[in-house]
């Protein structure tokens, strides 16, 4: 060494670069804890850990001073030596402060690595200060700039390492932070030892106020306190880490969860394509940019035709099978761009990005036609459907969102209305289905309001000898403004608004009173009236109690009700239908299942319920003389039916030979245009006079009138 008069203790210098490694180690995985924490967390990992690893590097040189062992034994001054230890911690928090930026520029970097590195050279000649030596120590200039130089060096070296090592988004192994320690303490004793080097002690100095501890002892003591508190900051640092990364996981994992929830709120649970919120969302969007950029887009709307009919005749199962397989081909049809979204049961919208032109959206909708033409093959069935596409473009049809969307659906609907399974663009005078629906919606309550709905009566014919066996009584609806408005759009109508309770109700009473009033009358034999049910009013909480209420009121024998149900009305909740048809039953009401053969067709099924007869679908009885198939069904039908003691009436019977048909397999009864038309109470009366006068033939009366 420089200085003659002393020499090294090389395990107190091993000691020393062990505490500046464990220091610098400290010191990476503080500045880790400070990038990661925020608010008064963050203060007191700075602070806490800038007192850590400042008394570190402050106890390196301190035992690195110790490890110089002279033939007289020193003593430290109190103050300098706090004044210098408090510098280590400075240039600590200046080092951590330092680290926490996004960006560590060149500049940022050299500028804090200066600091830094003076900021220790402070705390090692301050340290050196405090040794009570006369003469006072001098130092060489060279190997003193030298040791600033390293200082700063190290320093900038430190900076990096930190700063490199402690990514906010993943914790670095390990063996990267020892490695970087282990340069870090290399740079420190470094700094240190050139700074002993520095040193020009005279050969008379005579030190003052020498402890009573052995150098060995104070550095072992000084290792062991310093330890401690790093020790201490590392294992408060590892725990704060441990809870981070489990609030971490913990906030990824809730992060996942209003993601699947988002996703769940934004889809539709069956397709997974968007639904109308995340469309609108989406809608609005394309219109700020085409807006913006004056381009042109559109909106198309698509309706699958006929697809009620599937699910009434084939299940909801296989309708939920079709409307994925049609969302798959929907989907293929679009260009990559294009977002299609479900936003009914079987309905679509479709958006078109900007600019997108009239003669490319004609181009989509074509597409989308097509796809839906050909057969969907499902659990070993061919089903056939079609669309209907309507069109509305930006800007000549609409402004915003919502009035492009109900002008596609009025396209939609006009699509449908010429004839299904081609797309139309809208055109001014188009009205939507919506509004349509809202139209009739206010005249029926208005109607329903006003009494001004009639009911027609279409008689049942024995098939043995054409006899009246009963009447059906059928809704029918003149409307001042709409015209002639057939039931199976009111229906349907009522059915989703609601009406169709006060609806049920008014068509039951107004039968039953007219039917006693015929009875009271005697215009001709006492038959049973047949009055359709829909779903809705079957599952009344109420329902047997209104009818009771109704028959009461109008004084009709229940004996001369009978209620008409659908095959799909019956089986949507089977065990609450076998309870409330059963009660009626019990009263006297005559059970039927209409329409029979368009829905579940499964009489081993049906035979648990009380029913006294079926009927017929007509769209089978149309076929009976012209189709195999369709003669085949009636008859096996009508075998079926007999076997279980039910009676039964055929719907639609037009012809003569229709009518023989059904005789040769023991039909008991008919109806349909052979015989009449549904008719006014007043036409049915004078119809019923002259089928009494000659019932071989068709009356002149039913070729007149009829409603």
């Amino acid at each position: 060494m420089t200085n003659m008069q002393g020499s090294y203790d090389w395990a107190l210098v091993a000691l020393s670069f062990v505490v500046a490694v464990m220091a610098s180690y400290s010191a990476l995985d503080l500045a880790g804890r400070v990038r990661a924490s925020t608010g008064i967390a963050k203060r007191l990992w700075l602070w806490g850990g800038a007192f850590a690893m400042g008394t570190g590097i402050w106890a390196m040189h301190f035992i690195g001073m110790l490890a110089y062992v002279m033939p007289v034994r020193m003593g430290y001054d109190f103050t300098m030596t706090a004044i210098s230890m408090a510098a280590a911690v400075f240039a600590s928090a200046l080092a951590l402060k330092i680290v926490n930026v996004a960006h560590l520029t060149r500049l940022h970097m050299a500028s804090g690595g200066l600091a830094m590195g003076l900021g220790i050279c402070v705390m090692h000649y301050l340290g050196m200060e405090a040794m009570e030596m006369t003469p006072p120590i001098h130092y060489d200039p060279t190997i003193f700039s030298l040791s600033v130089l390293i200082a700063v060096a190290a320093s900038t070296a430190a900076l990096f390492l930190a700063f490199r090592l402690n990514d906010k988004n993943r914790r670095t192994p390990i063996w990267h932070r020892l490695v970087a320690a282990l340069v870090m303490g290399v740079g420190i004793c470094g700094m240190h030892y050139t700074g002993m080097a520095a040193a020009e002690m005279a050969p008379d100095a005579v030190g003052a106020g020498a402890s009573s501890m052995s150098p060995t002892q104070m550095s072992v003591s000084i290792a062991l306190v310093a330890g401690c508190i790093m020790l201490s900051g590392l294992v408060l640092s590892i725990f704060d880490a441990h809870l981070a990364s489990r609030n971490a996981k913990l906030a990824s994992s809730l992060q996942e969860a209003n993601d699947e929830l988002k996703s769940m709120v934004l889809h539709d649970t069956m397709t997974r394509l968007p639904n109308r919120l995340l469309f609108e969302e989406k809608l609005s969007q394309f219109l700020t940019i085409a807006k913006r950029q004056q381009q042109p887009f559109s909106v198309l709307f698509v309706d699958l035709d006929r697809f009620k009919n599937v699910n009434d005749s084939l299940g909801h199962h296989i309708g939920d099978q079709l409307i994925k397989q049609a969302a798959k081909r929907l989907t293929a049809a679009l260009r990559e761009d294009d977002i299609v979204a479900r936003v009914g049961g079987d309905e679509f919208l479709v958006l078109t990005p900007p600019a997108t032109d009239i003669e490319q959206s004609a181009g989509i909708a074509r597409r989308i036609v097509d796809a839906m033409a050909s057969a969907f093959e499902i659990e070993g069935s061919e089903i056939r459907i079609s669309s209907s596409v309507g069109i509305s473009c930006y800007p000549q049809n609409g402004q915003d969102g919502h009035e492009l969307m109900v002008h596609a659906d009025a396209a939609m609907y006009n699509a449908k209305a010429s004839g299904r399974n081609n797309f139309q663009f809208f055109e001014a005078g188009m009205v939507s289905k919506a509004e349509q629906r809202n139209h009739i919606e206010k005249r029926l309550r208005l109607a329903l309001d006003n009494e001004t709905l009639t009911l027609a009566y279409q008689p049942k014919i024995s098939a043995a000898d054409n006899s009246l066996t009963g009447l059906e009584a059928l809704l029918r609806w003149h409307d001042d403004e709409l015209g002639i408005v057939p039931p199976d759009k009111v229906i349907p109508l009522a059915e989703d608004t609601g009406l169709i309770l006060p609806l049920g109700e008014w068509v039951l009473r107004t039968a039953c009173k007219q039917t006693l009033a015929w009875h009271q009358h005697g215009q001709f034999t006492k038959v049973p009236v047949a009055v359709n049910l829909s779903p809705v009013q079957l599952n009344q909480h109420d329902f047997i109690e209104r009818v009771v209420a109704i028959l009461n009121e109008t004084g009709l024998d229940p004996r001369y009700l009978e209620l008409e149900l659908t095959e799909s009305a019956v089986m949507q909740n089977p065990d609450r239908a076998n309870t409330i048809l059963t009660a009626l039953r019990d009263l006297g009401i005559k059970i039927s299942i209409d329409d029979f053969g368009t829905g579940y067709s499964n009489l081993a099924k049906l035979k648990r319920f009380p029913i006294d007869r079926l009927k017929i679908d007509r769209s089978f009885t149309a076929g009976v003389t012209k189709d195999a198939q369709d003669a085949a069904i009636v008859k096996a039908v009508i075998a079926l039916a007999h076997s279980l003691q039910l009676d039964v009436v055929a719907e639609g019977v037009e012809t003569q030979d229709q009518l023989e048909f059904i005789r040769s397999l023991q039909g008991e009864q008919y109806q349909g245009f052979l015989c009449s038309k549904a008719l006014s109470p007043a036409d049915l009366e004078a119809f019923m006079q002259s089928w009494k006068d000659n019932s071989s033939v068709l009356p002149e009366i039913v070729k007149e009138k009829g409603a």
